[in-house]
């Protein structure tokens, strides 16, 4: 049996429904999953973890396009801070912009998923990223 902490940072109700469907059918894994529903929340959250039980999440699942504060921008304060920096932090987002991509690589994203429009395919790739960074209870 497998071990994940998420912080999924979304703010549209429908995707994070998937995004917990998915992970909650993951085979052998229990998953925990945090949710903010914001940029700013998603920072707080972040320092605030340092101090909780269960300490820091093991993977970041990003939203690009939120209110008040985008993705990019926590992407950049996530990578500031010493003790989150190294944190696996996967991009997703509907952009199609080509900059969108580069700009989230060049300032440290682990890796970059497309949201599909195939609820199938989503749910696949959000699955394979989990069992990635999930770890032996």
């Amino acid at each position: 049996m497998k071990t994940l902490r998420v912080l999924l940072v979304e703010d549209d109700e429908d995707h994070v429904f998937l995004i917990r469907r998915a992970l909650a059918d993951l085979a052998g894994a229990e998953v925990a999953v945090e949710v903010a529903g914001d940029g700013e929340q998603a920072v707080e959250r972040l320092a605030r973890s340092r101090f909780e039980a269960g300490g820091r999440p093991q993977l970041i699942l990003l939203d690009l396009k939120m209110p008040r504060m985008d993705g990019l921008e926590v992407l950049r304060r996530i990578r500031a801070d010493e003790a989150a920096a190294g944190l696996p932090v996967v991009v997703l987002t509907s952009s199609e912009h080509q900059d969108d991509r580069e700009e989230a690589l060049r300032l440290g994203a682990t890796w970059f998923v497309c949201k599909p429009t195939d609820g199938h395919r989503f749910r696949s790739e959000i699955q394979q990223l989990a069992d990635r960074w999930a770890v032996p209870a």
